[in-house]
C-alpha cells in the first residue's frame, strides 16, 4: 500500500464560470449603496403629506401611556413608525365610544350570541327567566287593544306560530291571519273548512264542529267534535291527513320546538302523535272525567286537567310516569255562607317546567309547583260574582214573593294562559275583563298578584301569545258569544266574535 504521505495531493476542480454572470456581479457591486434611514426628525415633508395614513397631529390624540417610547424603536424605519402610530391611533378610536354611535360589530355579535345561548340554556333548564311583569304593568294603560271581528258562528280556539294566527269555529271554519306590522292589527290571508277534509276520510262529518287548534311552522292541527284530528299545511291550507280518535278532541298542543303533538280527548285519554310521520305514538291513562285542557313546553312533559275529577296530572312521558295534583277545597276550612265549593278544573297553563296555573268553575285561580301536592297560592273569586238575579229570573211561579232567590254565582275561569318562561299570565271569563297577574319574585314564585285588566266583550274562550321579534310579545284574546264546549252562557253574554290583540315591549 502506498504511503499516504507520498501520495500526490488531489487537484481541486476549477469552477468554470459564465463570463456574463461575473460581469453582472461586477456591475452590481459598482452600484451605490442604499441611503441610510433618516432619523425621526429628518423625515421629509413629502412623506407627511401621504393621505393614506394619519399625520402627527392625529396621533397627538393618543394618550402618552399607550405610546411606546422612542428608545424601544430607535432602529425602525420611517415607514414602520408611521404604520405603528397609525395602528395605535385606530386601536384608540375603537376603544372609545364617540357620541354613542361608534360600536364594534364583533363585540355586538358576541353579545347577541351570548344572549341567545343564555336563553337556550334557560329554556333547557325549564325555569322562569323572563321577569317582564313590571314592564307589562306599565304598558297596560298605553298599549291599544286591536279588535278583529269574525264572521263565523262561534270561535272555539286560537293558535299562533311566528307571524301567523289561526282561528277555528263551531261552523267548521279554519281562518289564517297575519300580523300587519308590530301594532297588533290582523289581516285575513286564507281560510278553509272541514268540508275540504271529508275526501280524506269518509267517517268525517262535513258539518262537525272544530273544537281546538294547534300550530307549528309547518303544520296546523285541528280537533273535531266527532273524534278526528285534521292535519293541514300551514302554507297552502290544504288537508294532508285525517287521524281518528275514539272521543271528541277537546284540547291539543304542540311540544315547543318539536313535531310532537298531545291531544286531550273526551274518552279520558291523552294521545301523543308524531305529526311529521302522521302516526300515533302512545296513549296515556289516568283521568276519571273528560280532559278539557292540556299544555306543554320544551321538555317531553305535559299538564292536563280533568274537569269534574278535580285533578291536574303532570305527565313525564319519557319516564312513563305521572304526578297527580288534587284540586277541590277542604270543606272544613270553607265557610258555607261565604265561600264557593270547587267543582271542576277547566283550564291550565304552564309558567315553566315546574310551575303551572289552573282555573276553576268557582272562580279560583291556583298556582301549583311540582314540589307540593296542594296549590302554593289561590286567588278566590278572581273575576268576581254574577249580578244578583231578579225575582222573575229566579222563578216562574205566580207568587214570586215567597220564592227564595239564590245567591249570585261566581264567574267561571274559562281561559288561562301564561307567557312561556315568564312571570306573567292572563285569565279570562265572561265578566268583561281579562285579568293580568304577575308571579312574586321575592317569595320565590310562591304567590302572585293582580297587575291590571283588559276590557273585552264576550266570553273569553282562548288566549295565546307569540314573540314577534325586536323584543315584542303579542297577546291574542279570542272572545265569543258562547262557551266553546256548549251554549250554556249564551243568555248571559253580550259580546262579539273577535280576536283582541295587544303587543307589548318585553
Amino acid at each position: 500500500m502506498a504511503d499516504p504521505f507520498l501520495k500526490e495531493p488531489k487537484r481541486k476542480r476549477r469552477d468554470v464560470r459564465d463570463p456574463s454572470s461575473s460581469r453582472a456581479k461586477r456591475s452590481r457591486s459598482t452600484k451605490a449603496a442604499p441611503a441610510r434611514a433618516l432619523p425621526d426628525d429628518e423625515i421629509s415633508s413629502a412623506s407627511d403629506d401621504d393621505g393614506d395614513t394619519p399625520d402627527a397631529a392625529d396621533v397627538d390624540d393618543v394618550p402618552d401611556d399607550q405610546l411606546e417610547s422612542d428608545e424601544e424603536f430607535a432602529g425602525e424605519s420611517a415607514t414602520d413608525k408611521r404604520r405603528r402610530l397609525a395602528q395605535q391611533y385606530l386601536d384608540n378610536l375603537t376603544g372609545h365610544d364617540h357620541d354613542g354611535t361608534d360600536f364594534d360589530a364583533a363585540d355586538l355579535d358576541r353579545e347577541l350570541i351570548a344572549q341567545r345561548l343564555q336563553t337556550d340554556v334557560a329554556e333547557q333548564k325549564g325555569y322562569v327567566y323572563k321577569f317582564i311583569g313590571d314592564k307589562i304593568a306599565a304598558q297596560l294603560g298605553e298599549v291599544p287593544a286591536k279588535t278583529t271581528r269574525m264572521g263565523c258562528r262561534a270561535p272555539t280556539g286560537v293558535a299562533a306560530s311566528g307571524n301567523a294566527v289561526y282561528v277555528v269555529s263551531k261552523d267548521g271554519q279554519l281562518v289564517k291571519y297575519t300580523h300587519k306590522g308590530n301594532q297588533g292589527k290582523l289581516v285575513r290571508v286564507k281560510h278553509t273548512s272541514v268540508r275540504q277534509a271529508c275526501a280524506q276520510d269518509e267517517t268525517l262529518s262535513y258539518n262537525t264542529e272544530l273544537t281546538c287548534v294547534a300550530a307549528s311552522p309547518k303544520f296546523v292541527v285541528t280537533g273535531t267534535q266527532d273524534g278526528h284530528l285534521i292535519i293541514w299545511s300551514s302554507d297552502s291550507m290544504t288537508c294532508l291527513k285525517v287521524l281518528r280518535t275514539r272521543g271528541a278532541v277537546l284540547a291539543i298542543t304542540f311540544r315547543r320546538g318539536s313535531d310532537q303533538l298531545y291531544a286531550a280527548c273526551s274518552d279520558l285519554k291523552i294521545r301523543t302523535y308524531s305529526i311529521n310521520q302522521f302516526q300515533q305514538l302512545e296513549i296515556l291513562y289516568g283521568h276519571q272525567d273528560q280532559i278539557t285542557d292540556i299544555c306543554a313546553l320544551a321538555r317531553e312533559t305535559c299538564v292536563s286537567v280533568g274537569a269534574r275529577d278535580k285533578s291536574a296530572n303532570y305527565w313525564k312521558i319519557a319516564e312513563e310516569s305521572r304526578l297527580t295534583f288534587r284540586g277541590g277545597d277542604n270543606p272544613k276550612k270553607l265557610s258555607v255562607t261565604e265561600d264557593y265549593f270547587e267543582g271542576s278544573l277547566d283550564c291550565v297553563s304552564m309558567n315553566d317546567e315546574t310551575h303551572f296555573v289552573t282555573g276553576s268553575d268557582n272562580g279560583n285561580v291556583s298556582l301549583w309547583s311540582l314540589s307540593k301536592k296542594k296549590p302554593l297560592f289561590t286567588a278566590r273569586l278572581a273575576h268576581g260574582v254574577e249580578p244578583q238575579m231578579t225575582t222573575l229570573e229566579a222563578t216562574a211561579e205566580r207568587d214570586a214573593a215567597e220564592t227564595d232567590i239564590p245567591r249570585p254565582q261566581p264567574y267561571w275561569i274559562t281561559a288561562v294562559h301564561a307567557i312561556p318562561y315568564s312571570d306573567v299570565f292572563f285569565t279570562g271569563s265572561y265578566s268583561g275583563q281579562v285579568k293580568v297577574w304577575k308571579l312574586d319574585q321575592e317569595s320565590q314564585l310562591r304567590k302572585f298578584e293582580l297587575i291590571g285588566e283588559v276590557q273585552v266583550r264576550g266570553c273569553v274562550v282562548s288566549i295565546t301569545s307569540e314573540e314577534l321579534g325586536d323584543g315584542k310579545v303579542a297577546v291574542m284574546i279570542l272572545t265569543s258569544k258562547e262557551h266553546r264546549l256548549g251554549s250554556w252562557l249564551s243568555d248571559k253574554i253580550e259580546g262579539r266574535n273577535a280576536v283582541v290583540t295587544m303587543v307589548f315591549d318585553a
